[in-house]
């Protein structure tokens, strides 16, 4: 496993797409930055972090994906996530779906996957997490938290990304047994919840994921699957 430790980046996924294509790099190649200054969320947001204070990394993915879907991997890696914040520092932890992890409902990590295809075949992935963990105070993101947040301790993120590898090594070679966890750690899963459909407030219960990824809501016993671009949490 080969980490590389950078002081500054413009995004960890980008650097390691560059190292990909440029050399040889292998399964579980490790971006980790103090620092950096496009990183990226879903929808084309921002991943705003304070330099040196929280753990922005990425890891490329090339082995255990064999027979999986690009939606099957993202719940491998947010059940590793879960699994890891729970087991090692007891954390509560929940995947709200797509791709962020929350912490008394208030967002602790996020998680985007970039899918990389040669002659259009899906053969490796690169993985970047973001996790709060020393940021005591978040201009703006009133719903952000951090481990120090929550613990009132200060981490050493090298090790808390050593920690987390493993978990993340350990759920690749155990994927269906991991990917079976999914709808127990599934926020607010059959529960009632607020949400913003197209423009338009909804009520509706979370009734689950379809295998491509999408969400499924129930309303008045009737299912409706929604994509990301759909559909918004209201909590």
């Amino acid at each position: 496993m080969q980490i590389v430790k950078l002081h500054a980046t413009t995004s960890t996924n980008d650097e390691l797409k560059v190292r990909f294509r440029e050399s040889e790099t292998s399964h579980l190649m490790t971006i980790y930055s103090h620092s950096q200054t496009k990183g990226r969320g879903n929808r084309g947001s921002a991943w705003l972090s304070e330099s040196g204070k929280n753990l922005t990394f990425s890891v490329l993915v090339s082995s255990g994906i064999e027979n999986l879907s690009p939606f099957q991997l993202n719940q491998i890696v947010s059940v590793a996530m879960v699994d890891w914040l729970t087991t090692d520092l007891n954390i509560q932890a929940k995947i709200k779906w797509p791709n962020d992890i929350l912490s008394v409902q208030m967002k602790l990590a996020g998680i985007l996957i970039e899918n990389i295809y040669q002659n259009g075949h899906w053969g490796h992935s690169i993985v970047g997490i973001g996790l709060n963990v020393n940021q005591e105070e978040f201009k703006d993101l009133p719903r952000a938290i951090s481990l120090k947040n929550i613990t009132g301790k200060t981490f050493k993120l090298e090790e808390l990304l050593l920690q987390f590898l493993f978990h993340l090594d350990r759920a690749l070679k155990n994927k269906e047994h991991t990917i079976g966890k999914y709808l127990n750690y599934l926020f607010k899963y059959r529960q009632r919840m607020n949400f913003e459909i197209e423009g338009k407030a909804l009520i509706a219960t979370v009734y689950g994921v379809t295998e491509s990824g999408e969400l499924l809501l129930e309303k008045e016993g009737q299912i409706t699957a929604y994509d990301l671009k759909q559909v918004r949490w209201n909590y």
